[in-house]
């Protein structure tokens, strides 16, 4: 099996410390370089925007699978054998914490909570500050992670980059507070949003638990045989009582905000491609069913998996089988 290579580092996006990773063949400072497009240019760049929470962690499976399913394509076809993949993740600001060595030197704080808002231009901003300019781009955006990607389309392009394939997987776009997740949750969200003190009287503890205890709490809930140890150890860094009241944050603004559809965010539509759940939780399938009868069956997928909206947990294998054919 083709031996990936994953760099995780902590980087300033506008200023603000982010927890980011990179995954390749070669992940040498040489081939990360940002320079424009060099000669004979053969770097195809992935960027993976997560969902909420959003620590790039949790796709470090996904990621590295579908790498090495592009290689094994690449290779049984006989084409593309220069190309170079390089799979990049950025985590939502404060959805990890901040190391100590780091937490008073940027523009931000641990304890700052970001808004959905505020996470979109961060987003933008790796991209300008940290991705290299290769030869494709190619986004793929999970859950809320759909609905950033939309939004930073138009501005991706007008920087250079040569965007071939936008890809919303489970996208929440639309509707989020309409939806069963959303009318289950918005009221608790809500009112730990609004009443900040009340989510930090609930969760002060958190942070005095030893890490030992903290994992094997999580692994209580994680206990699927197909669940990879990056999930695990990326939920972990989730608890943290700074870090609980930025999900709770970005989540009730998602439900505030998702509403009806933005035509904005299909500006650039010809890119855009969606993959829709079955059994969505957070965006039904009729969902999929309105966005396949305006886009057609060439840019809306409807899974056949039965996969969840977390497919990382357990069906990152799954899910990266699946998002191959959206690569040319």
């Amino acid at each position: 099996m083709t031996s990936i290579l994953r760099k995780v580092e902590w980087v300033r996006v506008a200023g603000k410390w982010t927890k980011m990773s990179v995954m390749g063949l070669d992940i040498s400072d040489e081939t990360l370089k940002i320079q424009k497009k060099k000669e004979n240019e053969n770097r195809v760049i992935i960027l993976m925007i997560p969902g909420n929470p959003g620590n790039e962690g949790f796709y470090a499976h996904f990621g590295r699978e579908v790498l090495q399913n592009l290689i094994k394509k690449d290779e049984d076809e006989q084409k593309n054998l220069k190309n170079q993949y390089l799979f990049y993740t950025v985590s939502s600001l404060n959805h990890v914490r901040m190391p100590d060595h780091l937490k008073d030197d940027g523009e931000h704080r641990n304890h700052d909570r970001i808004s959905l808002e505020e996470q979109v231009n961060h987003k933008l901003s790796f991209v300008k500050e940290h991705l290299p300019r290769g030869k494709q781009l190619y986004i793929l955006g999970h859950s809320i992670g759909s609905y950033m990607m939309l939004r930073i389309i138009p501005e991706v392009i007008k920087e250079g980059f040569h965007v071939e394939k936008a890809v919303g997987l489970f996208p929440t776009i639309v509707h989020m507070a309409n939806s069963p997740n959303g009318k289950r949750l918005h009221g608790t969200l809500a009112t730990l949003n609004h009443h900040d003190w009340l989510t930090k009287t609930i969760c002060w503890w958190v942070d005095y638990l030893p890490n030992s205890i903290k994992k094997f709490l999580v692994g209580l809930n994680l206990r699927h045989p197909n669940t990879p140890p990056e999930i695990v150890d990326a939920a972990v860094e989730l608890v943290h009582m700074d870090v609980f009241r930025n999900i709770v944050h970005m989540s009730n603004d998602e439900l505030d905000i998702v509403l009806d559809l933005d035509e904005r965010l299909l500006e650039k539509q010809d890119v855009v491609h969606f993959y829709y759940g079955l059994k969505d939780g957070w965006c039904p399938v009729q969902h999929g069913y309105s966005m396949r009868d305006r886009l057609g069956e060439e840019q809306v997928t409807l899974d056949e998996d039965n996969c969840e909206h977390a497919f990382v947990i357990s069906e990152g294998d799954i899910m990266a089988r699946n998002v191959i054919k959206y690569f040319d």
